[in-house]
């Protein structure tokens, strides 16, 4: 019996080997990266290299990829168009981002910017298109990190990130079911005004409404451009001790980057 198991052993990690070296998909990452580290990989024909890495404690970040070589079994150091890598940002099960066709002239690729709860972990999915070719790229995850920023997961007024005067706060809606709350405490009575700006590089727009609760919503959101600077949200009269909630939502496009602020005006 005992040279049974061991031979039932020995087929084990024998048929172990053979479905790594067959290249099925495990569950286990094969690398991990660090914020703000610029690290080199390789992979081999279809191979896929699953990349792990932790969303920041403060802030959001992006991904940028680069493919610095392709080399065909000859050992020879080739570029051709129709040889690239695909990137696939993965959350919680999800595709956050995917890019294909990343060829050696395309240098570097970035993700639009994401904010994910801190510490959460997010896998980066990098294989190549061709056979007989060993692919070397580089990766980097760069934390777009500003001194004041929304702090996920604020998807509910419950969980709202909270904001003082003076101070202009960062966030990001990551996409069509992002939604970032955030709460104002007053400290002495008087009026407040609630202002935001839509910082995406390209055209769009991001929702912002006023609550006076956190279910009792204070007159209809305000659209905001990129492009248009500054814009009022709502000016409110307030009680010392009194809460007042600013729900930022999907608007035009996803990953929308937007600035809020309040202000004492009287």
């Amino acid at each position: 019996m005992k040279g049974l198991k061991k031979v039932f052993g020995t087929a084990a990690a024998l048929m172990a080997a053979i479905v790594v070296a067959g290249g099925m998909k495990v569950s286990a990452a094969n690398y991990s990266i660090n914020l703000n580290e610029e690290k080199e990989f390789s992979s081999n024909n279809y191979d896929e290299n699953v990349i792990e890495f932790k969303a920041p404690e403060n802030g959001g970040f992006h991904i940028e990829v680069v493919l610095t070589d392709t080399i065909n079994s000859k050992g020879e150091s080739v570029n051709f168009g129709n040889v690239w890598l695909s990137a696939t940002m993965v959350y919680n099960y999800k595709t956050m981002w995917n890019s294909g066709s990343i060829n050696r002239d395309k240098g570097w690729t970035s993700s639009p910017e994401y904010c994910l709860p801190a510490g959460s972990t997010v896998s980066l999915n990098v294989k190549g298109n061709f056979d007989n070719t060993t692919y070397k790229y580089k990766v980097k995850v760069v934390n777009d990190a500003d001194k004041y920023y929304e702090k996920e997961d604020n998807g509910t007024a419950k969980k709202a990130t909270s904001i003082k005067v003076k101070k202009a706060y960062s966030g990001v809606i990551n996409d069509g079911d992002d939604v970032d709350w955030f709460v104002f405490k007053a400290k002495k009575a008087g009026k407040y005004k609630f202002s935001a700006v839509n910082t995406e590089n390209h055209h769009g727009w991001t929702s912002f409404t006023g609550y006076k609760t956190k279910s009792k919503k204070d007159g209809n959101y305000v659209g905001i451009y990129n492009e248009r600077g500054w814009k009022k949200i709502k000016t409110v009269s307030l009680k010392k001790g009194q809460k007042y909630y600013i729900k930022v939502a999907h608007g035009y496009n996803d990953n929308a980057t937007y600035k809020l602020k309040v202000k004492k005006v009287k």
